[in-house]
């Protein structure tokens, strides 16, 4: 026997500067096989399986909850087939929970050459005019030029894209070489497996977003998971056809709108959404999957106005870009050309526009993001104010990721939120607070926020922003029962685990199991709700 130390010398030896990755992986899953019950390895179905679900890895942290949802799916008779990047220890960890089928991107792209695709990117490039006929570019029903898109902007940070700068046409046709591959393997893959239902959570990047478009074309459903607003629970959504490909995760289905809409309402229902948001922001958790309200605290009013130097005598604007480079054009359309566009456009009016106060505040969560990619650049958001402002006019003001103000405390001074679809749009009209949307595919059009499909009435509407009359009862209430659907009805709870974001640098999870034996399992809130909603046929997972 080869004595301990030796073997450990002769690991760091071969793996040279990845030996602290090694050795924390291996630490990982040496952990995880002392805590999971061996019960996970034998079958949750008895007999011959009948249908197949394909569940789709999004790296090596996530495996562990993937596994859980596939053992569920496995005892509704499912056979479980995973679909991932390589990694040496994926495996393993499926391994653990019994689920021995993984299938590798790299199988099923190393049966093609690059030099076809590129040849297709370069002739498709060369016909394209501008960004948006870009953007619109398909293969089949796969929305190529999206995901090209979205892959650039997230690979290079940018705060757009230009078809014709030099750096950014190769960037651009790369991207689409790349994609015009991943959407022929996306039909490979489904030859191949052909699953009956599609999971993952992703799926506005290369190759998630062509295996996405693929399935929805061959009519295979695909449900997808996210976080919630909190450790511990998440989002489920089944996309069923091309046309609800636009529709963002976080939004309601008719049926569900139409149910929330009509569900008994009283001052108790108001309190529990409220004293949900609240507490979850005061505690930190407030989307901790990417560490929004680390180390942040609650201002009151008055602190606030003083802290930012506002003047009182005056409404105050808040304006929330979202990160330029991060999901760009995954959902809905968008009023502008981009992220970007909108927001130079808004800091222009804002500019002009000083019967306000107005509050910049850049996404908190650049922080986090810029740890796990091991980003030490400037955030483009916070550029772009100084590109477009240079000094900034006394009644602007900038919020940074790094400021220790707590997003909640912003609605004690609101009067006005501007945002394309962000989250926050939700919370300040719940609030009672104007929202005026730039886009579509998520809380536009129900009746509680001011929309448009025009640019300059959108524009000219920001420059007569302070002339907007306060929200009615009726379209607060409103706001409010959509608020309860998306916040306390839509998350499902995984009691099974305790899975949380730890408050660190990178929001490292937390997974340890609550479950002993296969009855604990089963006798979970999450086993028995996750399999009804499996079988049945709504959008929506909603916990009623």
């Amino acid at each position: 026997m080869i004595p301990k130390n030796d073997v450990k010398v002769f690991l760091k030896k071969i793996t040279g500067p990845f030996w602290p990755k090694f050795r924390k992986n291996k630490q990982e899953f040496d952990e995880l096989r002392t805590i999971l019950p061996t019960f996970l390895q034998h079958p949750f179905h008895s007999g011959q399986a009948g249908k197949k679900v394909l569940l789709v890895n999004m790296g090596i942290l996530d495996a562990k909850i993937e596994a859980v949802y596939a053992k569920v799916f496995e005892s509704l008779g499912y056979e479980i087939h995973i679909l991932a990047a390589y990694h040496p220890d994926l495996k393993k960890i499926f391994n653990l929970f019994g689920v021995n089928q993984i299938h590798y991107y790299e199988d099923f792209f190393k049966k093609y050459s690059l030099n076809k695709f590129s040849k297709n990117a370069h002739q498709d490039f060369n016909i394209l005019s501008s960004p948006k006929e870009f953007l619109n570019l398909r293969w089949k029903n796969i929305q190529i030029g999206k995901y090209s898109s979205s892959s650039v902007m997230r690979a290079t940070r940018k705060s757009g894209f230009d078809t014709q700068e030099t750096e950014t046409q190769k960037h651009l046709i790369n991207a689409l070489t790349y994609s015009y591959r991943a959407a022929v393997v996306s039909y490979d893959i489904i030859n191949k497996i052909k699953p009956d239902l599609c999971m993952l959570i992703d799926r506005g990047y290369t190759p998630e977003g062509e295996l996405f478009d693929a399935c929805l074309d061959q009519k295979i459903p695909v449900i997808q998971r996210c976080g919630a607003h909190k450790s511990g629970y998440e989002v489920l959504k089944r996309y069923s056809s091309p046309e609800m490909s636009i529709l963002h995760h976080h939004s309601l289905s008719a049926e569900s709108w139409s149910y929330v809409k009509n569900m008994p309402w009283n001052e108790q229902s108001w309190k529990n959404l409220y004293n949900e948001l609240a507490s979850t922001y005061e505690s930190g958790d407030w989307y901790s999957e990417v560490g929004t309200q680390f180390n942040k605290r609650l201002y009151s009013r008055q602190n606030l106005i003083n802290e930012l130097n506002l003047d009182a005598h005056k409404k105050v604007a808040v304006i929330f870009p979202h990160m330029f480079w991060d999901a760009t054009f995954f959902w809905g359309t968008d009023l502008f050309n981009d992220y970007y566009d909108w927001f130079v456009n808004v800091l222009k009016i804002a500019a002009q526009n000083t019967r306000l106060n107005w509050i910049i505040k850049i996404h908190p969560a650049n922080l986090v993001k810029a740890k796990r990619d091991n980003y030490k650049g400037e955030h483009v958001e916070l550029k772009a104010v100084y590109d477009t402002l240079g000094q900034l006019p006394e009644h602007i003001k900038v919020i940074p990721p790094e400021s220790n103000i707590n997003t909640f405390s912003l609605y004690n001074i609101m009067d006005y939120c501007l945002t394309v679809r962000g989250t926050v749009g939700i919370e300040a009209s719940m609030l009672g607070i104007n929202t005026l949307t730039a886009g579509t595919g998520r809380f536009d059009g129900l009746g509680f926020t001011i929309d448009f499909d025009n640019q300059q009435k959108y524009l000219n509407s920001i420059r007569h922003l302070e002339e907007i009359l306060p929200l009615s009862s009726d379209k607060i209430e409103l706001a409010r029962r959509f608020a309860y659907g998306i916040f306390m009805l839509r998350p499902i709870h995984l009691d099974l685990v305790d899975y949380r974001y730890l408050q660190d640098n990178k929001a490292s999870i937390k997974f340890v199991p609550l479950f002993k034996n296969r009855q604990d399992f089963e006798n979970s809130k999450f086993y028995t709700t996750l399999r009804n909603f499996i079988a049945s046929s709504k959008d929506d997972y909603l916990n009623i």
